[in-house]
């Protein structure tokens, strides 16, 4: 039996954190359902965890989202990089200047995972969320990004280790080179044009020390009529910025 009496406070702040760790945006609505606090007491404790950097409110009809700050909680965790949530006000920018919404991922094993989304800010988003989605290092526009601007050995060894999708999709290394070459004369990469039919993306390296430590996209739709050129000026813009934060944050 313990000699003291729960912290009542701690304990629902620990539950509103497993909730909201159970997907990628949560609305108040779902957290009073999963954790039974009424609204005024999940409010408090919202922000104060905002205010603390565990929280991010996304919009007031969207709802809120964890920060790389809860990665703080995890001892010895040495998963994803300070830099990323400090490159969040810069995301934010890039829709606010473009209207369409914006990613930001880096590599998890054979593929990029989006760690950033800035499409509850964005008027022009196609689809409700993006949050922790796996993309294809060869087909998307981010994995492409990542594999044209990567070192020659680290691409040689995930195309080996992506071989046998190599094989399915067929499309061996030889094919792949030029659309690679591509990137690198351009700057950006473009998703492949028969994934989907209506939208499309465009997207960045941001570099850190001569490395790719993440990639930044953006994704409209194809009968927009956008302007590209303006779009990869400010993904150049937005990546310099995001990497000068991940060479600080080294």
């Amino acid at each position: 039996m313990n000699s003291y009496r729960k912290v009542r406070s701690a304990e629902r702040a620990l539950l509103v954190l497993r909730s909201l760790n159970q997907r990628p945006i949560t609305r108040i609505e779902d957290l009073m359902r999963n954790t039974g606090l009424s609204a005024p007491t999940l409010v408090r404790l919202l922000e104060t965890l905002s205010e603390l950097g565990y929280v991010h409110k996304q919009s007031r009809k969207t709802g809120y989202v964890l920060t790389e700050k809860v990665l703080e909680l995890a001892s010895g965790y040495h998963g994803l990089p300070l830099f990323i949530d400090q490159a969040r006000p810069i995301l934010d920018a890039l829709t606010e200047r473009l209207l369409w919404p914006a990613a930001l991922a880096t590599r998890e094993g054979d593929a990029m995972v989006v760690r950033l989304s800035t499409i509850p800010q964005s008027p022009l988003a196609h689809t409700h969320s993006t949050l922790q989605k796996r993309l294809d290092l060869l087909t998307r526009a981010h994995g492409r990004a990542y594999l044209a601007f990567c070192p020659a050995g680290e691409r040689k060894g995930l195309l080996q280790q992506l071989g046998s999708t190599l094989l399915k999709i067929e499309r061996s290394e030889e094919q792949l080179t030029p659309i690679l070459d591509r990137v690198r004369r351009l700057g950006y990469a473009e998703r492949s044009h028969d994934l989907d039919p209506e939208t499309t993306t465009l997207a960045k390296p941001v570099m850190a020390s001569n490395r790719v430590v993440a990639t930044i996209g953006v994704t409209f739709f194809k009968g927009a009529r956008a302007n590209r050129r303006e779009i990869v000026s400010a993904l150049g813009e937005a990546a310099k910025q995001v990497g000068a934060i991940a060479k600080k944050a080294k």
